[in-house]
């Protein structure tokens, strides 16, 4: 089916096209892929981007998914997993500190100044 194809599919379905999922993505993991229309998202209907993403917001931990496929309808459970990695202020600060200890900064310099300081 061309892209034409799926965004009328969608439109009569009242629901979102998926037009790909990235490699690696949890989408692509969870089994979605070009030419599923959603459905609903989270038990909420998601006839378009705005319903999507508003459904999405309902839970932190993942989504379930109501994917028309081939005909019929197919349930995918995407689960999200929590972030372990620092935020970039985090981050912003252990380089900072990191270049306080190795003497690159001086002394006196606040992680913030360090990091208003950078022409980048």
């Amino acid at each position: 089916m061309n892209r034409e194809q799926l965004g009328k599919l969608a439109e009569t379905l009242q629901g979102v096209p998926v037009w790909g999922c990235l490699p690696g993505s949890r989408g692509q993991a969870a089994g979605l892929r070009y030419g599923d229309v959603v459905l609903s998202v989270n038990g909420q209907r998601t006839s378009d981007a705005a319903a999507y993403l508003a459904a999405r917001r309902l839970r932190g931990d993942g989504m379930s998914l109501e994917v028309f496929r081939d005909g019929e309808t197919h349930t995918v459970n995407l689960h999200f997993e929590q972030s372990t990695e620092a935020t970039s202020e985090e981050k912003m600060r252990d380089v900072a500190l990191l270049l306080l200890q190795a003497r690159i900064l001086p002394e006196d310099a606040s992680p913030t100044e360090a990091r208003d300081s950078d022409p980048n």
